[in-house]
């Protein structure tokens, strides 16, 4: 493969971090003593690929004196087997590296004096995107990044934490979603929020109960103001993701999630009660998790019915049908604990406005109020 060379003037350098270059001190000898005895700044975390065929690695000096440090030359991807240099840039005081698991991506975090960049590069083409916040903007100037920085979670998806190490800010995390297509590579990135709920649940039926982690990922721009997904998760008694689900705010991410108890035992409840058009479609599944967090059905069941009068003929509104649905998945709901919902509480939304007629006659109530509405939208 012939070689992609990449390389970077280090005048980029100058202005951003106060390095200078080296001819700046030509035939300064207290400098060059300095150059000689400054460590040569390594590349940090995981160098080589999980498949072992490339290496991230820092070559040469630059001959450049910071803050005690000397940067490398050049920064390389090298073929392993081969010695060839796939990709290079300059070296920098400091630099970082994730894989992910099948080596086609490698994240490359690197710092100069008063910033940090984390660039992704496609092992295929070797193309390049630089990480972005969620508003377009790159890291802000004198927010550092963790020794713990980033960590895929899968081939195309990166988690990425800024701040929170010597700068002294808050640490703020990301979802990073990393897309290669015809020979190029770019990518979108959420802020997010953790946190561990307080109910401790057996789902898996193998009494070792599991924690419950709410992710809650947020608008670009709009931390702690708009959310935009919650993603619910099973973690297994050593910190491993057994099982997630999604509850979007957009109408069609609509999505409840309950801890259930049925006969002693654990399970967990998606609702979601979707109205659309004029057409209500309310489903439920009440589940176990296996082994390997797949989902094992233990019950469900759907109801459709018209919500107003000008879709009555097409799916009716079957009143048996819709209370014996409600009256069995409100046994589950009313004896279980919320987890997540982005759903709206509507689903009993016929119900009078006291509240105190059986759900029966609630019903019945609403069937002759949009019967009538399609009797007279038909003209009969």
């Amino acid at each position: 493969m012939k070689a992609k060379i990449v390389l970077l003037s280090f005048c980029l350098l100058l202005s951003g971090c106060g390095q200078r270059a080296e001819t700046d001190h030509k035939g300064d000898s207290h400098y060059e003593a300095l150059v000689t005895d400054a460590p040569v700044a390594q590349v940090e975390g995981v160098t080589v690929s999980p498949d072992g065929r490339f290496e991230v690695r820092g070559e040469g000096e630059s001959g450049e004196y910071i803050s005690g440090i000397q940067p490398p030359e050049f920064l390389q991807i090298v073929n392993r087997q081969t010695g060839e240099i796939l990709w290079q840039v300059q070296g920098w005081l400091w630099q970082s590296t994730a894989w992910n698991p099948s080596s086609t991506c490698v994240a490359l975090a690197y710092a100069a004096r008063t910033w940090n960049q984390i660039l992704i590069i496609e092992t295929n083409t070797w193309t390049t995107w630089k990480f972005t916040l969620p508003d377009g903007e790159p890291i802000p100037e004198y927010m550092f990044l963790p020794d713990a920085w980033g960590e895929w979670k899968t081939d195309n998806h990166l988690e990425l934490t800024i701040g929170g190490g010597s700068d002294g800010e808050s640490p703020h995390t990301y979802s990073c979603i990393v897309e290669q297509e015809n020979g190029t590579i770019s990518g979108r990135s959420w802020e997010f929020t953790k946190e561990i709920l307080s109910e401790s649940c057996d789902f898996n039926h193998d009494d070792q109960p599991e924690t419950l982690e709410l992710t809650t990922i947020w608008f670009p721009g709009l931390t702690d103001a708009a959310v935009d997904t919650y993603v619910l998760s099973v973690l297994d008694n050593v910190g491993t993701i057994l099982w997630q689900d999604y509850a979007g705010t957009s109408h069609t991410g609509e999505n409840s999630l309950y801890a259930c108890g049925v006969d002693g035992a654990d399970y967990l409840l998606r609702y979601r009660p979707y109205t659309q058009q004029g057409i209500c479609t309310y489903h439920y599944e009440l589940f176990s998790l296996g082994e390997n967090g797949e989902e094992i059905l233990f019950q469900e069941n759907t109801v459709e019915f018209s919500a107003d009068g000008s879709l009555y003929d097409l799916v009716g509104f079957d009143v048996p049908a819709i209370e014996h649905f409600l009256q069995e998945v409100h046994g589950y709901l009313d004896t279980g604990t919320l987890l997540v919902s982005t759903a709206p509480g509507d689903d009993l939304f016929f119900l009078d406005s006291d509240n105190r007629l059986p759900l029966m006659e609630n019903l019945e109530r609403y069937k002759e109020q949009i019967e009538a509405s399609w009797q007279e939208s038909v003209g009969t």
